[in-house]
């Protein structure tokens, strides 16, 4: 390589991106859990590598740290069109009008995805693309502190960025894999980020300096020998991976699993079976909603059904393409040959928040609900716009046959008129579940018989809602279901995920209901046109709740009850083991109350909506935030080490002497000449005396500042410094080394200097001291509180 090359490139930040790409790559794998398979991995790691990558070869050829960041950011947007609007781009690379259009419909792809999808997710585009980008950007963020900024160790926050989505949602946490590559990479960026941010230079030396090409650019701290980081990753993992397993009191999962953010509220958007689990382990058992009927007997509210047992985790099917409108008329289409009866329920979901409508089955019509919503002709569940169940007041009429053991046995013959999902039998269903059902049910000669004989034994199981998170079981899907009947404990996902199971394999078509048990009453009445008051009860997380449904010819979708001590036995399920005294919430059981007096403020009719409630919020506005968020990021990125620089060297100017001589040196490794441990002031001094453009003005702010240097550090004592003149020097040293590099390197972009961004910088430099005092009294209270129980 010749010496120009050698002086014109710098490759020591190169060990700072490899070990940023292994951060963020290798935290990316632990997001096997969040989507499903691994097909989504190869496109993450495209684009986080093609951002890191261009971020690279620009500090290759040493441009200003904003041209970096704008490379960074060009690289990321064509490594993000090659990958996913390739079709829609100018030569696959280069975004178009088309490209925007494509982006927002994958955001849109994305969202419906974590509003409705499971845990883990199908990785369709826009789920896959989302993830892609942010990953992208959070590593060019950390490349920008890291090696522009010379922050290293606070690039973690970035890093831990990406760990949180799998530790928030995955039942195992984000796993040791995903742990120990992204804790490697960041202490390896740690250990040499330092060296590549001491050596970055916004141009090359000029020519005809003191030291030439040979000087070595001073480093802003020593670099980890290979045997220490070795020794160092080894002990911070070890320990990171072996701590929480000792420790009293912390769940499975690297991140401990009682840390987790569980009680966000009572929300079934992702998977409803996902969050039956935090919802029924929150201590936050506030009423979620309200209903009053006029059914005698206990009301169950559903929401949504689950058909498909195939794959690692279940979760309700996507039928918006079949939803059908309006909601004000619904039809069944099952041949029920027994009589029904009709019920009346009023609901009003307060803070409740799904895109599914919580109704009695079978609804018939709905009345008052506002927003687009459309009902499913295969499980007759009402679903709407993200959220849209948020403050809704309406009625629903229901009807349901009147099911007796009697026509129960009678349904002998083999059902049909219905989707074939609900009848097949799932893919690996363990041998220990087969067994079982064989077990359980041999001697059954009926359907019905079958189905009580499962239930039966099941509610002779243990209801716990711990067992499963602590023994690391707690989700969907066939192998879950195996730990289950081996553990023999768990909650009513479990028990109807298994009876629905059992009751394939025996030759009954079924399903698992998803929604809330019974609630308990408030002692109000609601009053609606043309009826008596109806007694109000209150639903809460407590009550969040999954029973099966077995398919009987003549009778319809027929609900039983697996789940010991939760939900109400129906009496067709009684039988000699059960008994009526398997519950332990009977103060819940809608039937045989008496209406209390009526309290509280008058309830509206149905079809208005309640005063002042707020219309469910749409999805429209997510593409712009996302979008919004994207420009943030970027701009952030561009303009951060400006603003940090600019922190800094105000803050260097404001100490006096020795922080303006400080700065001048931070100025010189600025420009390409860092100072050498073997510098005097005046040696020091005389090197950056190269940027003189010929008027004396450098030599002289040189000269000024070091003397006035020389005479505080080295003179008698009390000598007062002109500080006013040395700021001054400064300046000039630093304009005349910005206009000293750029004939440097003709062929390149002028740098831009970081004045161009002190509007940024004001403004951030505007919100610390704010921040620091926030973070003051943060810690006092803290101080305050442990001073208070120590007492």
């Amino acid at each position: 390589m010749s010496r120009v090359l050698r002086r014109r490139v710098q490759w020591r930040h190169l060990p700072a991106e490899g070990f940023l790409a292994l951060a963020v790559c290798g935290g990316a794998v632990s997001y096997s859990g969040v989507l499903r398979g691994y097909s989504w991995l190869y496109p993450v790691l495209v684009v986080v590598c093609a951002a890191l990558a261009g971020v690279s070869a620009a500090r290759l050829f040493r441009l200003h740290p904003v041209l970096v960041a704008l490379a960074g950011a060009a690289a990321w947007i064509i490594g993000m069109d090659s990958m996913f609007f390739r079709d829609s781009s100018v030569a696959g690379i280069v975004p178009s009008l088309q490209t925007a259009a494509a982006a927002k419909e994958a955001l849109d792809q994305a969202w419906h995805t974590i509003a409705f999808d499971a845990v883990p997710a199908a990785p369709n585009v826009g789920i896959v693309a989302l993830t892609a980008g942010a990953l992208g950007l959070i590593a060019l963020v950390a490349e920008t502190i890291a090696v522009s900024c010379r922050m290293p160790a606070l690039s973690g926050v970035a890093v831990l960025a990406v760990l949180v989505v799998p530790a928030v949602l995955k039942p195992e946490s984000v796993g040791p894999v995903g742990f120990a590559a992204a804790a490697a990479g960041y202490l390896g960026l740690v250990a040499t980020a330092g060296s590549a941010a001491s050596s970055q230079e916004a141009a090359g030396r000029p020519q005809g300096t003191a030291r030439g090409d040979d000087v070595e650019p001073h480093r802003m701290g020593a670099a980890l020998s290979p045997t220490r980081l070795v020794v160092l990753v080894a002990a911070v993992v070890a320990g990171a991976l072996v701590v929480p397993q000792i420790i009293p009191g912390f769940a499975r999962g690297t991140f401990p699993e009682g840390s987790r953010l569980s009680a966000l509220g009572q929300n079934v958007g992702l998977n409803p079976l996902i969050t039956l689990g935090s919802d029924l382990r929150s201590s936050n058992a506030l009423g979620v909603l309200t209903y009053a009927t006029d059914s005698t007997a206990p009301v169950y509210l559903r929401t949504v059904t689950v058909e498909d047992f195939n794959g690692g985790s279940w979760a309700p099917e996507n039928h918006d393409d079949q939803l059908q409108r309006p909601i004000g008329q619904i039809s069944s289409g099952n041949q029920v040959t027994v009589p029904t009866t009709s019920s009346t329920t009023v609901i009003n979901t307060g803070g409740f928040t799904s895109p599914y409508l919580p109704a009695p089955y079978a609804p018939m019509a709905f009345d008052g609900v506002r927003g687009d919503f459309g009902w499913d002709p295969s499980d007759l569940s009402v679903k709407g716009p993200p959220a849209a169940s948020q403050n809704q007041f309406y009625t629903v009429h229901s009807t349901m046959p009147q099911i007796t053991a009697a026509a129960l046995s009678a349904a002998v013959t083999a059902p049909h008129g219905i989707d074939l999902v609900a009848k097949e039998v799932p893919r690996g269903v363990p041998d220990r579940v087969r067994a079982a059902a064989e077990q359980v049910t041999a001697g059954a000669s009926t359907p019905y018989a079958r189905a009580l004989a499962i239930q039966a034994w099941l509610r002779t199981f243990t209801y716990s809602e711990k067992t499963p998170v602590e023994d690391g079981y707690d989700g969907t899907g066939m192998d879950v279901l195996d730990v289950f009947l081996q553990k023999r404990a768990g909650y009513c996902i479990h028990f109807a995920a298994a009876m629905a199971v059992m009751a394939r394999l025996v030759g009954i078509p079924s399903r698992i209901a998803v929604g809330f048990a019974p609630g308990h009453p408030t002692g109000r009445t609601v009053a609606i046109p043309s009826a008596e008051a109806l007694p109000e009860y209150q639903v809460d997380g407590k009550d969040a709740h999954a029973w099966p449904e077995l398919y009987f010819q003549g009778l319809g979708w027929v609900p039983f009850e697996p789940t010991p001590s939760r939900g109400v036995l129906p009496a067709y399920a009684f039988t000699d083991t059960t008994g009526q005294g398997g519950s332990t919430n009977l103060d819940n059981l809608n039937e045989g109350l008496r209406p209390g007096p009526a309290t509280g403020a008058p309830v509206p009719a149905p079809g208005q909506a309640p005063q002042g409630a707020r219309t469910a919020p749409e999805s429209s506005w997510l593409p712009a935030l996302l979008l919004a968020l994207g420009v943030l990021a970027v701009a952030v990125v561009v303009a951060l080490p400006a603003a940090v620089r600019a922190a800094q060297r105000r803050r260097r100017l404001a100490r006096g002497l020795r922080g303006i001589w400080e700065e001048l040196e931070a100025v010189g490794l600025d420009h390409g000449l860092a100072p050498d441990p073997a510098d005097t002031p005046r040696s020091f001094a005389n090197r950056l005396g190269a940027w003189e453009a010929h008027d004396g003005g450098v030599h002289r702010a040189l000269d000024t500042l070091t003397t006035e240097y020389e005479r505080h550090q080295f003179g008698r004592p009390g000598y007062e410094a002109d500080e006013e003149a040395a700021r001054a020097a400064v300046s000039e040293v630093h304009r005349a080394g910005r206009l000293a590099q750029r004939p440097v390197h003709r062929a390149r972009i002028a740098a831009l200097p970081p004045s161009s961004f002190a509007w940024l910088s004001r403004a951030v430099m505007r919100l610390a001291p704010a921040a620091r005092a926030a973070g003051a009294r943060t810690r006092a209270a803290f101080r305050r509180v442990l001073r208070h129980k120590k007492g």
